[in-house]
């Protein structure tokens, strides 16, 4: 542990746990008769719900003839929660028992809702507290980039982290978020990185030119054929760079072996033409979009990899670009890059895969060919025949100039974001760390935490290390502190109100996903940030800027499991489209407008249900059957599109929802109607009893899924569950594992679409179903405030927590839920300043 060591000797509080377990307990609330009629309660149970949920048959796993409504517990608390849904939506008693009248059912309904919020109100006023919460990887990683004002495109130390683990679908559950030994190892190693990468260079170098004409070679199956049809005068670029088998997929500078000398913004001037976008080819042989214009695309390439030629762990477009037709034109870009990085080349709209072309060209069209050259000889002689007298559609590259460093100097950003202004001196030491703490901590640092710091220099450097050196040792100490891998919990004046910089933390976290910038850490100084019409303008603030993306992005990751996509990727010989036309990321594009568009404009939540349009591209609208819709000259771009069909457009009609709830080969009803319950109606799904099979194994007569799923809902142990979560699965049965429309399955069978919700209600599809969910408006809305404040507040929602959702929900029910002032009256509540 070296430095380490030393710092933990030094500092006790890195002697205690780096956690805090939460402690729940069970609120036991004392109600008279008068405010809460809890032998009516018992005997309207015993005759409308023993029969499914008592001592001799618990279906669902639940049991309601236990509950003391006089005295209810936290878990009577919930099991009463679940009846007063379930009575609400009308789906119990079932259809076939015996119902109550409308009136009783009512009466019910308001008298386990005044219970619930006795015993809530009872249960706020303990004092609760929160599992002290550690950054995950994506917050350590945004941290990082702002704390040092540096850009990670090229960079991520949380490579060899392990992955968070999940807790009611995020990924920032405080009790999930544990701390092993094996973690603490790698936040050394991310540290050494962190320090090395600011520290290790200064930008005094000066700015060059490299220039690369000919002796463009590329990977080795296509070198031969490019020797002799262009003597390696250019680099060509023929796949898209998802294709399986790439053959110039990536165009890399093999002669630029060193990569940048210095981390910075390099100029890219690049000569090159779009060729062939007129072949004589079929554009479905070719397995790529003609009437639209070809675009390069610049990606970064570690040089110390083996292979440029195919896709590395860290690959983001810096930049790209539509390349005209038959004339090279100099295209220009300014990306960054990293010490040992290299541009590369890709072709995003390329051909689905190049490389079964060769054979099948030859075979297929041999009169565009040369007398002698017609018959093919295998693929070694038919690549060289089809490169050279072919007309194989590709970007042609003829020259490259890289420019830079461009804006050199010294200090570098980084280094300022640490020393300031000015460059290190050893009297500074003191005044240096106590600011970057402060910024790291999110909080003013003491006195007695900077003396810790200074006791590591001071160690270090009786050990031999400079003082530069053992400046650097404390900014890993840093970095490895609690105060800075953990959300401080420091409360103000009373046990629950957090304090101001824990306030700007939470709101920071919450809306850009790392630490507060200035404007925010200057409200907390000013203690302002207590104050519910500060907060306001805070969120409207952080909300209008881009790096809210981060929130939209990470909660749909969360709230619609799209974390998912890619998971289990759809099978290639099927769904060519999602490889060919890198369909996962405009998939998840969409989801993102969609919410950007509702948060910016202020729609209603239900817009998910009842919105006949999306944001899509022309990738997109190939897949939904409307390639018409983006003009082919700005295919790339998203646009708003309103669709005729009435099972596309808000949320039940993206790809992205379509795929995340598929397994890349086959769709199940279940599963997604297991993900509707849970995200649309915002009810959970127990599993299966143990002594229940997944699929009943007398399916002999079944001739379809619904047959299937029939028998399956035939035993009554599955009946109760499967009766809600079948018609919302089979509704979304009409799109296929990526999302497209279909009619019949693979095998021919018609699929039927139609169902009865448990309430009694019937549709004939996704269209009818979308209608009946937004009569359900309430529950969407409370399902996503459930979801938004989960991912809020770092932690699991406790029964006590159901108030402050129906409050946020009836605050603004009126207005149909919109969806900026569900964010802004999250953060106006008790719960968003308490523990």
């Amino acid at each position: 542990m070296h430095w380490f060591q030393r710092l933990v000797a030094a500092s006790p509080c890195l002697r205690r746990p780096l956690g805090c377990v939460i402690a729940l307990s069970c609120i036991v609330v004392l109600m008279s008769p008068r405010e809460c009629p809890a032998d009516d309660l018992a005997a309207f149970v015993a005759k409308y719900c023993a029969d499914c949920h008592g001592p001799d048959t618990q279906e669902a796993q639940r049991r309601f003839d236990q509950i003391d409504y006089r005295q209810p517990s936290a878990d009577d608390v919930i099991l009463m929660t679940e009846i007063v849904d379930q009575l609400t939506l009308g789906d119990m008693p079932p259809q076939d028992a015996d119902q109550p009248a409308e009136k009783v059912r009512l009466a019910t309904t308001e008298s386990l809702r005044e219970s619930i919020a006795l015993a809530q109100q009872a249960s706020q006023s303990t004092n609760r507290q929160t599992v002290l919460r550690r950054l995950n990887r994506d917050e350590y990683r945004r941290t990082i980039a702002d704390l040092f004002d540096m850009d990670m495109s090229m960079f991520d130390p949380t490579l060899s982290f392990p992955a968070d683990t999940v807790g009611g679908s995020f990924d920032n559950v405080g009790d999930e978020l544990v701390t092993s030994a094996y973690l603490l190892e790698h936040y050394l190693d991310a540290a050494d990185q962190v320090v090395e990468k600011v520290f290790r260079q200064s930008r005094d170098v000066p700015e060059r030119t490299w220039n690369f004409r000919g002796h463009f070679l590329q990977q080795p199956e296509l070198n031969p054929a490019h020797k002799e049809a262009f003597d390696y005068r250019y680099l060509c670029l023929y796949d898209s760079p998802l294709a399986d088998r790439p053959e110039g997929a990536y165009g890399p500078l093999l002669d630029f072996d060193q990569g940048v000398p210095v981390d910075g913004t390099y100029e890219i001037r690049v000569l090159a033409e779009a060729k062939n976008r007129d072949t004589p080819y079929p554009a479905d042989q070719l397995g790529i979009e003609l009437d639209e214009p070809f675009r390069l695309a610049i990606v970064p390439g570690d040089v110390a990899l083996k292979e440029q030629h195919t896709m590395q762990p860290m690959q983001p477009v810096l930049a790209h670009s539509k390349v005209p037709d038959d004339q090279p034109t100099w295209l220009t870009f300014r990306v960054p890059l990293d010490r040992g990085f290299a541009p590369r080349f890709t072709f995003p709209n390329g051909m689905a895969e190049v490389r079964p072309l060769y054979v099948r060209l030859v075979r297929k069209y041999p009169e565009l060919l040369p007398k002698n050259k017609r018959k093919s000889s295998g693929i070694f002689v038919d690549r060289k025949t089809i490169i050279r007298d072919g007309f194989l559609p590709h970007i042609r590259i003829h020259e490259v100039q890289i420019r830079g460093p461009i804006e050199a100097g010294t200090p570098t950003r980084s280094q300022q974001a640490v020393l300031g202004e000015q460059t290190f001196a050893p009297e500074r030491t003191r005044e240096i760390l106590s600011a970057f703490a402060s910024k790291a901590y999110r909080r003013p640092v003491s006195p007695a935490e900077v003396d810790r710091l200074m006791s590591v220099v001071a160690v270090r450097k009786k050990q031999g290390r400079s003082d530069f050196e053992a400046f650097q040792d404390a900014i890993r100490a840093i970095l490895c502190s609690p105060a800075f891998l953990y959300m401080d919990p420091d409360v103000d004046d009373s046990a629950d109100h957090l304090s101001d910089y824990a306030i700007a933390t939470r709101l920071s976290y919450f809306l850009w996903g790392t630490m507060p910038d200035d404007s925010l850490r200057q409200c907390a100084a000013q203690g302002q940030l207590s104050d519910r019409a500060v907060r306001a303008e805070q969120v409207d603030r952080l909300l209008n800027d881009s790096r809210s993306d981060v929130l939209i992005r990470r909660f749909l990751d969360g709230w619609l499991r799209l974390s998912d996509l890619g998971s289990q990727p759809p099978d290639r010989n099927s769904f060519k489209a999602y490889y060919k036309d890198s369909l996962e990321d405009d998939m998840r594009r969409e989801s993102e407008l969609f919410l950007r568009h509702l948060i910016d404009n202020d729609l209603p939540v239900t817009e998910f249900l009842t919105a006949d349009y999306s944001f899509i591209n022309r990738d997109l609208a190939r897949l939904y059957g409307i390639a018409d819709a983006i003009p082919a000259e700005q295919a790339e771009q998203f646009r708003l599109v309103h669709f005729d069909d009435p099972l596309r457009g808000g949320l039940l009609g993206q790809a992205a929802v379509l795929t995340a709830t598929a397994n890349g080969i086959e769709t199940s009803p279940v599963i997604r109607g297991v993900w509707m319950l849970e995200t649309v109606l915002g009810q959970s799904a127990p599993p299966p009893p143990d002594d229940v099979p997944a699929i009943d194994p007398d399916v002999r007569g079944a001739k379809s899924i619904v047959d299937l799923l029939e028998k399956h809902r035939s035993d009554q142990a599955c009946n109760q569950c499967h009766r809600k979560i079948d018609p919302l699965g089979f509704a979304l049965e009409s799109f296929d594992p990526i999302g497209r429309r279909r009619d019949r399955y693979g095998n021919k069978i018609a699929i039927e679409t139609g169902g009865k919700l448990p309430s009694g209600e019937s549709f004939e599809d996704l269209g009818g179903l979308k209608m009946l969910l937004a009569q359900r408006r309430s529950f969407f809305a409370r399902s996503f405030v459930e979801s938004m404040m989960t991912f809020a507040l770092g932690r699991r929602l406790e029964p006590q927590d159901r108030s402050t959702v129906d409050a946020i929900c009836d605050s603004v029910a009126d207005e149909d839920y919109p969806v900026r002032q569900l964010i802004h009256r999250l953060v106006e509540s008790p719960a968003f300043i308490s523990r």
